[in-house]
């Protein structure tokens, strides 16, 4: 299970113990990891063109998730985005319109399991 080379998995949250908790279950994937805990920071270094982005809702920082996704579409529509949060209302039909097509996992103690079972069905490794 390994992403291109040039390739790397953004993880984007202000909670440390999410970040270490998340990082856990992706470490299989082999690319690199890159940790921001704010959208401004994340989208600072986009031009590294991650993979996949995981991404909180409630950040630190000027930006929410849902505008820094809105960003990250603006850069480059492919990168696969996973919006990792527990805030259930940002998961509309209304934001998938307006933001594009993203993911979305409740955080709960079972979702760092299920989000490395939907990037292994996502993500061609």
């Amino acid at each position: 299970m390994h992403l291109q080379a040039s390739s790397g998995i953004f993880i984007v949250e202000d909670n440390l113990l999410y970040q270490q908790l998340i990082a856990r279950e992706l470490e299989d994937f082999g690319g690199p990891l890159f940790f921001y805990t704010t959208g401004e920071h994340c989208l600072a270094n986009i031009c590294r063109r991650p993979s996949i982005v995981v991404l909180d809702y409630n950040l630190d920082g000027e930006i929410n998730g849902l505008e820094t996704l809105e960003e990250i579409r603006k850069f480059d529509p492919s990168i696969f985005v996973i919006l990792f949060s527990s805030q259930k209302d940002v998961h509309s039909n209304e934001n998938q319109q307006r933001y594009g097509s993203f993911d979305f996992l409740e955080k709960k103690e079972q979702s760092f399991t299920l989000l490395k079972q939907l990037l292994k069905a996502k993500v061609s490794l």
